[in-house]
C-alpha cells in the first residue's frame, strides 16, 4: 500500500508540473501553454498528416483510439463506423481528451479536453474530406467507397481546454 502512495503522490507532482506549464523530459524540456486553435490551424491542416489519438472512457476504464481527423469550423471531426466501441462509449460518457502531434524534433502538438457529440449531417462529405487528406488522390475513391460501406457516423469534438506541445533542446 505504502508503495502505491509514493507512486500516486509521484503522479500528482507530475501532473501540477504538467499543469503549470513545464516538464523535463529525457533530456528535453517540453513547454506547454494555452493553446488558440484557430491560431494552430495551419499546424492542424498542414504538413504531412497526423494521427488523432482519442481518450474516452468505456466501461469505467480509459480507452485510446488512433483515428484520422479534420480540423474545421473550431472541431475536430472523426469519421466511423456506428458500430465502433468508442461511439457507445461517447453516448455514455461524452468527455473526451485527444492529443495531436508529430514524431520528429522539434516536438509540437496539442493537447485538448473536450466534449463529443455524434451526428449524421454531411457524413458523406465530412468522410471524404478526411480521406482526401490521408490517402493518395488516386485511391481516395476507392477508400471512400470502402468506408461508406458500414454505416457511418461523425463524432464532433468541442475543445473546451486545449495545451500548445512544444519542444526545446536543453542547454
Amino acid at each position: 500500500m505504502g508503495q502505491c502512495l509514493v507512486q500516486s503522490k509521484r503522479i500528482d507532482r507530475e501532473v501540477r508540473d504538467w499543469e503549470e506549464g513545464q516538464t523535463n523530459l529525457t533530456g528535453r524540456i517540453v513547454r506547454m501553454v494555452k493553446a488558440n486553435l484557430s491560431e494552430r490551424s495551419s499546424f492542424l491542416h498542414g504538413g504531412r498528416p497526423k494521427l488523432l489519438r482519442l481518450a474516452l472512457t468505456v466501461d469505467g476504464k480509459p480507452k485510446i483510439s488512433s483515428v484520422w481527423y479534420l480540423w474545421a469550423e473550431n472541431h475536430f471531426w472523426v469519421s466511423t463506423s456506428e458500430d465502433r466501441l468508442k461511439v457507445d462509449a461517447i453516448r455514455k460518457n461524452p468527455h473526451v481528451a485527444l492529443v495531436v502531434d508529430t514524431d520528429v524534433m522539434p516536438y509540437e502538438g496539442v493537447i485538448v479536453e473536450g466534449e463529443a457529440t455524434l451526428e449524421k449531417k454531411d457524413v458523406d462529405k465530412v468522410t471524404r474530406a478526411i480521406v482526401e487528406k490521408y490517402v493518395e488522390k488516386e485511391f481516395v475513391e476507392e477508400e471512400f467507397r470502402s468506408l461508406m460501406r458500414a454505416p457511418r457516423i461523425l463524432i464532433k469534438i468541442k475543445p473546451l481546454k486545449a495545451l500548445d506541445i512544444m519542444s526545446y533542446k536543453e542547454h
